[in-house]
């Protein structure tokens, strides 16, 4: 077996993929140094009681071929655009566009947008302490792609049960969780983990400062695999926050055991999940962006922005709010980026309309700005949403997002299961690619030789590639016991390896290639196929 395995990666290491995947990450503290205003739930929040725990930058680059991107997620409750160009400006590794800059939205952190001074006519943003989180952030991006190296993806999804609530509509509710997992291609350890759920990480109401049930995925994640753990929220608008506790008495707004219960169940399930995925370096990275303007609407905004409370920037002008969305795919997944808190309602209709173009689908929420609630335009003026409404830059901010994403996603080709053909009779991209693949058989190598090769390649099925009397024939009919050799991969995995991009040792020694049989016919393949 593993004579073989050497020899194919010999055989094949020339022609293998020059531009593999590569993945660096890293973290530093936002904590402020001096007493802030808090964002959320309402003004005059000083953080009195001080520090519970710190709060964070935490990034992730990516490199496949010649695209990079990075996603960075801060503990905070969200960043106007404004601030998150000013960061781009500043970042040197990666072209500004594919720069992602998120929030957890936590509500125990500093007020970096303006509305939660001490008193509502006073705005809370500490226009040092915003300067810091850029200065940082962009620190945090370039240490990341500086820590760059070969990597493999995994990517896996999972329901997290009785975290967050609708308390809207209790049954409109996403509980999917997704999960992306960077590894060192040579020895595996850990580079990241990223989960994406969407839940208000709101369980803490209180004087301290502290990223709240993050503050326990990040500690689950990191002592159980390392790495850095990275969690972003997803479509958690109107209005999806930590279930109740159901003991009465537990302390309101210092409930520090359900925070922990639930950032900890967010953790072990996101690990849980990623056990069972395929890790591979065989995959390519796309991105596409879409820069669009709404009428600001909300007249307590408008006032906001004419006094300074909110700070006046290029992306408020002339009455109408300027922001974006970007649609990523990397390998099998595709992410969207949300800028701001998303109706679950729209969120579920999203991974709807994206599933034809990547699984697991990411949503980001609060990316590349804090517009407030972003809702259907059917939901806008209901009653139920009169809060959601107040914080919400108008009623056609929802809209032009989802217009937004089906423009990107009309710019991707959608992708058909692999083993799967569009309609009865045609051949799937598999045998499609298989068939290019006898193309290259070399009758005059093989002679006299014979043998049966069964091909077990998951998401494809079966097949059977039979060599004799100098022809090579492929067929998903056959029986297991005539087979010499039975190879079993992913259909991706097996395609990269045979199109020489993928090393096979690598993908023998993660376990994502198996050989079963006769050493020395699996050995020949090198020889009667160039």
């Amino acid at each position: 077996m593993k004579l073989w395995a050497t020899t194919l990666s010999v055989a094949i290491l020339a022609s293998s993929w020059a531009q593999g995947l590569q993945a660096g990450a890293a973290a530093n503290k936002i904590t402020p140094t001096k007493q802030v205003y808090l964002a959320g739930y309402a003004s005059n929040r000083p953080n009195t009681g001080g520090v519970h725990d710190d709060i964070w930058a935490r990034a992730v680059v990516v490199q496949a071929g010649q695209e990079r991107v990075a996603i960075v997620v801060c503990d905070l409750l969200g960043l106007l655009r404004d601030d998150v160009q000013k960061i781009r400006q500043r970042v040197k590794s990666v072209p500004p566009n594919r720069v992602m800059v998120l929030c957890t939205h936590v509500h125990s952190a500093p007020d970096t947008i303006g509305l939660w001074g001490p008193t509502p006519l006073q705005s809370g943003r500490d226009n040092d302490y915003v300067n810091f989180v850029i200065e940082t952030v962009a620190k945090t991006v370039d240490e990341a792609a500086s820590k760059l190296q070969p990597a493999v993806v995994g990517f896996a999804k999972t329901n997290i049960e009785g975290v967050s609530y609708n308390y809207r509509i209790e049954k409109i509710l996403d509980t999917e969780a997704a999960v992306m997992q960077f590894r060192n291609k040579a020895d595996g350890k850990v580079i990241a983990t990223l989960t994406n759920f969407a839940c208000h990480p709101e369980v803490m109401n209180n004087d301290r400062l502290t990223s709240d049930m993050c503050h326990w995925y990040y500690q689950g994640v990191e002592s159980k695999v390392g790495g850095v753990a990275i969690f972003a929220n997803g479509a958690l608008g109107g209005m999806i926050s930590p279930a109740a506790n159901p003991d009465p008495n537990a302390p309101k707004g210092r409930d520090w055991a359900r925070a922990e219960r639930y950032g900890t169940t967010v953790a072990n399930k996101a690990l849980e999940a990623i056990q069972n995925a395929r890790f591979t370096d065989a995959v390519t990275l796309e991105h596409r962006e879409a820069v669009y303007t709404v009428p600001m609407e909300n007249e307590n905004f408008k006032r906001a922005l004419a006094v300074g409370i909110i700070p006046p920037g290029p992306s408020f002008a002339d009455g109408k709010v300027t922001t974006e969305s970007h649609l990523i795919r990397l390998g099998d997944a595709v992410m969207f980026t949300m800028p701001g808190e998303v109706q679950p309602n729209i969120g579920i209709l999203l991974k709807r309309l994206l599933a034809s173009y990547g699984d697991p689908v990411f949503l980001f929420g609060l990316a590349n700005d804090e517009l407030g609630y972003i809702l259907s335009l059917e939901d806008y003026y209901l009653d139920l949403y009169d809060y959601e409404r107040s914080m919400s830059v108008g009623s056609e901010i929802g809209p032009a997002m989802v217009q937004a994403a089906r423009q990107m996603m009309g710019q991707l080709t959608a992708r058909k299961p692999m083993g799967v053909a569009a309609v009865q009779g045609e051949k799937s991209p598999v045998e499609q690619e298989l068939e290019k693949y006898l193309q290259r058989f070399r009758p005059d190598r093989a002679g006299s030789f014979k043998a049966t090769y069964r091909l077990m390649l998951e998401g494809a099925g079966e097949f059977y590639l039979r060599i004799a009397d100098g022809k090579a024939t492929l067929s998903k009919e056959g029986n297991p016991s005539e087979a010499a050799v039975t190879v079993k991969a992913s259909a991706e995995v097996f395609l990269a390896i045979i199109n020489g991009k993928r090393d096979p040792l690598d993908a023998y020694n993660t376990g994502e290639l198996q050989i079963q049989g006769d050493i020395g016919v699996a050995q020949y393949l090198l020889f009667v196929f160039e």
